[in-house]
């Protein structure tokens, strides 16, 4: 897959015609793939044209938004739905632009759009004044096919700040329906206090990942992947109250696991919340709890499909 990036005057024009889609699509969710779907369908090369940072850091500086997925997860997951370019764009390169304008310079000059397909709340161009109905006449004077697909339901809209919430919840299960797959923080594996070794279970131990959604805090079955491998974890999303601890950090215990891979990127896949984050009287009632809580993920996820 071609990935383009950097300034928008460098990019090298697309051979035509080309199927296009505009938008963030954080998290690739079952909602986009409809759009996508749509996209890779037609007979011609697809380009998907996204946005790093996301457009509301740009539109509203300081807010930080939590990611549900960083620009290189959402590349990868584009490429594995089949699309053969993924334009990177900064917004405020863009946000100047007029709609028709845009459609000019970017879809028409840049990306050579001969179809483009869109959901139906789409918005674009300085102060969001283009919309789908602008866009379908502007195919018509500029020669290119214009879809609208509707918005995806399930129990309500479909998008990615609903699954934003759902995972601050702690309802990962309900998440990664909506998402088409299980939600994922990666980062590299840290030294810890060596507490959870002590109490006869070693974890290993990453930083919240930056702007990525952070699960609510809770124990939670999870898969945890180390290279090529796959095993079954028990993850703490939290801050130690047992211990009086202040600091965010997500401990996965991985079952069955005695290597040290500090330093290494695991990357953890969150199945299920099985109880939120508690204070215990003592040691010895924490490790009660946390041998229960291995045994249910255990059982839990013997049943439960392996991530690809």
């Amino acid at each position: 897959m071609k990935v383009l990036r950097g300034p928008l005057e460098r990019w090298e024009a697309q051979t035509p015609p080309n199927a296009v889609t505009v938008g963030v699509f954080d998290g690739v969710h079952v909602g986009h793939r409809v759009i996508l779907d749509r996209l890779v369908a037609n007979p011609h090369p697809s380009t998907v044209l996204t946005f790093d940072p996301h457009p509301a850091e740009v539109l509203s500086p300081g807010t930080n938004p939590r990611l549900l997925t960083s620009i290189d997860e959402r590349i990868a997951l584009l490429a594995g739905l089949g699309v053969d370019t993924v334009g990177v764009l900064d917004l405020s390169e863009i946000r100047h632009l007029e709609p028709e304008e845009f459609v000019s310079q970017v879809l028409v000059d840049k990306l050579e759009v001969s179809y483009l397909v869109v959901g139906a709340d789409f918005q674009f161009g300085r102060d969001r004044a283009g919309d789908c109905e602008f866009l379908i006449a502007a195919g018509t004077r500029h020669g290119f096919e214009v879809e609208v697909v509707g918005l995806v339901e399930s129990n309500g809209v479909i998008s990615s700040t609903r699954i934003r919430r759902l995972i601050e919840d702690g309802d990962v299960s309900d998440a990664a329906d909506l998402l088409g797959n299980l939600y994922r923080l990666s980062n590299v594996v840290t030294p810890g206090d060596q507490r959870g070794k002590g109490l006869g279970f070693p974890t290993a131990n990453l930083r919240p990942p930056e702007r990525k959604v952070m699960p609510g805090n809770g124990i939670y079955a999870a898969w945890a992947r180390f290279g090529r491998e796959i095993l079954p974890a028990a993850v703490n999303v939290g801050v130690r109250p047992t211990f009086g601890g202040t600091e965010l950090l997500i401990e996965a215990h991985i079952i069955d696991f005695d290597r040290e891979i500090y330093g290494s990127v695991l990357t953890l896949e969150f199945v299920e919340r099985l109880r939120p984050e508690l204070q215990f009287e003592n040691a010895d009632a924490l490790v009660a709890a946390i041998r229960d809580d291995v045994a249910q993920v255990r059982r839990l996820l013997k049943t439960a499909p392996v991530p690809t």
